[in-house]
């Protein structure tokens, strides 16, 4: 299917809505779906992309996870994470004292974004999650669909933001920091933040959201050939038909909004990589944290970070935190900007490599906030006047915006454009968008 030879109509339903085909999120090929044996998946027969996968369980199981997550949350912003003691003084801290005292040093950005990140969006996600599982515990669809698809709809969006699991590798890198020059001990709190992570993996794995999606609202599957005119909700998954080349606006069934392409999805990209690249340098450059050891100290960059860390003999954790606060970045922006370059060339070479360099990007993204929260653990708990204390500084900021705005531009970037321009370049080359049925892996 052109992205171009559809236009979106007024209307909000389709002539034709299917839920017995999938399009590939990552090349848009159509497949009819074949349910893989649980514990497997569905992968496009193209490019290799992951179209859905079956769980071994069920919501049922998922619901009873997702609440002992939100319970052991509980805990964790209720308890301290770890405490030290320098000289005799002991100070601890919890999940919130971080984003205090980076309020207190006028890192009001940062702040910000430690507690969205860490606080806001575990906590959103867990409640629309429950909530949703809730209404579906019955096994029937929800009385108030509408409602219900928004709801798991905020769930999924806000998947890649919900960073608790970051979150426990930053406080780990800090442990490891501190035990150079201070007793240091993970309390309660830290406990309690293993406990979620794993439960919010186990989560994740029952949570299968096409399931979910069909008991939300569910259509009959059709025995008729595909559409040649359809567009498919990135957001849900469900494929509308055209009605005289006239789509709907909405979904309807999580009532997004439905585009056959990202809308400008290049120009997006390009600006936020050339922010995050403008960026990078003095996120490298400039100091992220001043620490202060019995009034000798100095600021410190990510790579004196890194380099502290291997004099220490702590060589898995340098490697670590150099791979995520300085490889990936790196990475995201040269991976993205060849991604650029490629689709305005309409060039078809490494197409399916691009797509696979894509999905990496796009998953590990997230991990470069390992640094970010590092900071916020020890300028919350290393505040002891003359004797010790740890400072954000600006180059802290900067960081945190290019890892955001790379975050941000592999949101934006639709690599289905890709796959789009080469076949305008070489139909040969993406022949076959009304594909069969997806392999199971």
């Amino acid at each position: 299917m052109s992205a171009r030879s559809i236009k979106l109509g007024v209307r909000t339903a389709a002539a034709g809505v299917r839920d017995d085909l999938v399009a590939c999120p990552d090349c848009g090929r159509l497949h009819r779906v074949r349910l893989p044996a649980p514990g497997h998946q569905a992968k496009c027969t193209r490019c290799g992309a992951v179209l859905f996968r079956r769980s071994r369980g069920g919501l049922h199981h998922a619901l009873p996870v997702a609440i002992a997550g939100a319970l052991l949350l509980l805990l964790v912003v209720a308890n301290p994470l770890m405490g030290v003691n320098i000289q005799g003084n002991d100070r601890t801290s919890l999940v919130t004292t971080g984003v205090q005292t980076l309020a207190d040093q006028g890192m009001w950005p940062l702040s910000l974004l430690v507690g969205a990140l860490v606080l806001a969006a575990p906590f959103a996600r867990l409640i629309a999650v429950i909530a949703v599982l809730l209404r579906l515990h019955e096994g029937h669809p929800p009385t108030h669909v509408r409602e219900t698809a928004r709801l798991f709809a905020w769930a999924e969006r806000l998947r890649p933001w919900a960073m608790l699991d970051v979150f426990l590798l930053g406080l780990l890198v800090g442990y490891s920091r501190l035990k150079g020059f201070a007793n240091a001990e993970v309390l309660a709190g830290g406990l309690a933040l293993g406990g979620y992570v794993l439960a919010r993996t186990a989560m994740d794995l029952e949570l299968d959201s096409r399931r979910v999606w069909q008991a939300i609202d569910h259509v009959p599957p059709s025995d008729g050939p595909p559409p040649a005119c359809w567009v498919a909700c990135t957001v849900c998954q469900r494929v509308h038909g055209c009605d005289h080349d006239l789509a709907p606006e909405l979904c309807t069934r999580c009532h997004s909004r439905l585009h056959p392409r990202e809308p400008n999805s290049l120009e997006r990209t390009a600006a936020l990589v050339t922010a995050g690249a403008i960026l990078y340098i003095p996120a490298n450059l400039l100091p992220v944290m001043t620490v202060v050891n019995f009034g000798q100290g100095a600021p410190s960059t990510i790579f004196s970070g890194v380099h502290e860390l291997v004099e220490a003999g702590l060589w898995p954790l340098a490697l670590l935190v150099f791979v995520a606060s300085v490889a990936v970045p790196v990475l995201k922006l040269v991976g993205l900007g060849w991604f650029l370059v490629a689709a305005w060339r309409r060039s078809a070479a490494r197409l399916h490599a691009r797509t696979r360099l894509y999905r990496i990007i796009h998953a590990i993204g997230r991990w470069s906030n390992i640094d970010v929260f590092m900071i916020a653990i020890l300028t919350a708990l290393v505040q002891f006047g003359a004797v010790a204390s740890v400072r954000a500084d600006p180059g802290a900021i900067a960081f945190a915006s290019v890892v955001i705005l790379t975050m941000l531009a592999s949101h934006a970037f639709d690599p289905r454009v890709m796959w789009d321009r080469a076949d305008e370049a070489g139909p040969d080359q993406t022949a076959g968008d009304q594909g069969g049925a997806p392999r199971h892996g």
